[in-house]
């Protein structure tokens, strides 16, 4: 990454536009990494009814919303709807990605999600924009997970290939989340983060 896409990229998170046209995540992968660095994340700042630190982090949860139809939803719809239909402190993963790849700050990294029952308090939740039982994950979508759970790893110093590190919603509660045609991707966005160049 030179010089001046690092002050355009960094631009644009402080304006909260939408990156793709900018700098695309694919390019951003590829790029040299420099410290301090990290994936675009647009910061929502929601408001909380509770909050409480996780202890630590020993695994990535994968999910998709799930609604009744493959749309799209943004970090706040999901807010609203966590804290209004299951009366929950607000929106229960850490981060969201929208159809366009766009990624969405949820609950803040470091305090504990409620995405996983019986897993939360030492995971993060990444969930997707669709129901991916009916439709299948973008392409921005898939870039921008693999830019995440890349950076995720790294920071939590996490090995991604290490049984139960990048797991799907399913594979610790009785649910179908992540979806058959986000579930079936895992695989590659663990080798993924496993060849993630430093």
């Amino acid at each position: 990454m030179n010089r001046r896409d690092f002050i355009r990229l960094s631009a644009a998170v402080s304006l909260g536009f939408n990156l793709l046209p900018l700098f695309p995540l694919a390019k951003a992968a590829a790029s040299p990494r420099i410290e301090g660095w990290e994936p675009p994340i647009y910061r929502r700042f929601l408001q909380f009814t509770e909050y409480e630190k996780r202890p630590g982090t020993d695994r990535i949860v994968i999910h998709n919303t799930g609604f009744p139809t493959d749309k799209d939803s943004t970090a706040a719809e999901i807010h609203e709807f966590h804290q209004k239909n299951n009366g929950w402190a607000g929106i229960g993963y850490h981060y969201l990605i929208r159809k366009n790849g766009m990624i969405e700050q949820g609950r803040r990294p470091g305090m504990i999600g409620a995405h996983a029952y019986h897993y939360n308090k030492t995971s993060i939740g990444i969930c997707l924009a669709g129901n991916f039982n009916l439709g299948q994950p973008t392409k921005e979508q898939l870039d921008s997970l693999k830019l995440l759970t890349a950076w995720l790893c790294e920071k939590y110093h996490l090995d991604p290939m290490k049984k139960g590190v990048i797991v799907g919603h399913r594979d610790l509660n009785d649910t179908d989340c992540p979806g058959d045609n986000l579930y079936s991707r895992l695989p590659k966005i663990r080798r993924y983060c496993r060849d993630f160049e430093h």
